[in-house]
């Protein structure tokens, strides 16, 4: 029966001996692509995990989540005030442009694509965590970005002051990503940056990832 593996607790075992994913191959006796799947995500046979615990010195049962200790998490926020904000901005467009007519059929048609792009992106927000990192895209999957779980130091409530805005923006040493709400969740990285998400569930998300450290630690 396949077991489901800790990905960044093998990658961590690896990295402090300073082996090359080659070399884990060689010393373990299992496939370059094994190893290089078990890194990512995956699933393994017992045999497989026995053969790492051997090579690392560990308790197989480490390396293997626990069951019902853990669940991955997926949250989706939709983006409700920036849909609203470009509604009212295309209606005010709209409005003065019946009104003075000075933009032409053309030049509408130009600001209304891109309008509506726009919609489709911020539409909402996806956060993802699993047993290897964070991750988290806008609409249906653009500008996807993802966090270790080896680079967080510390991750904190938060709430944004509105004029932080909404969208993709930098402030100060970190970035933050938002599309509605001013709820959200400070993730502090080990260099001193940071990343700020917001989220409607700030709580949950918080625990997902402590709950995903622990079980890799």
């Amino acid at each position: 029966m396949d077991m489901k593996v800790k990905s960044s607790l093998i990658r961590k075992y690896r990295t402090e001996r300073l082996w090359s994913q080659e070399h884990l191959s060689k010393v373990s006796g299992l496939g370059l692509r094994t190893i290089q799947r078990l890194e990512s995500r995956g699933s393994c046979s017992s045999e497989t995990i026995m053969s790492l615990a051997s090579v690392f010195e560990v308790d197989p049962a480490t390396l293997v989540w626990r069951d019902g200790s853990y669940q991955t998490y997926k949250h989706k926020q939709w983006g409700i005030v920036t849909l609203t904000a470009i509604f009212i901005l295309a209606a005010t467009i709209l409005g003065i442009n019946d009104w003075y007519e000075f933009l032409p059929s053309e030049a509408l048609g130009i600001i209304f694509g891109v309008l509506t792009i726009v919609a489709i992106i911020f539409s909402s927000m996806t956060i993802e965590v699993n047993e290897s990192e964070v991750s988290w895209y806008f609409g249906p999957g653009v500008f996807k970005k993802q966090i270790s779980l080896e680079e967080i130091a510390n991750c904190n409530n938060v709430k944004n002051p509105i004029w932080m805005g909404f969208g993709i923006h930098s402030f100060g040493t970190g970035w933050i990503y938002n599309v509605s709400g001013l709820l959200g969740i400070e993730i502090e990285l080990n260099g001193g940056s940071f990343i700020r998400l917001g989220t409607n569930e700030p709580n949950y998300l918080i625990q997902a990832i402590v709950d995903a450290r622990d079980n890799v630690e």
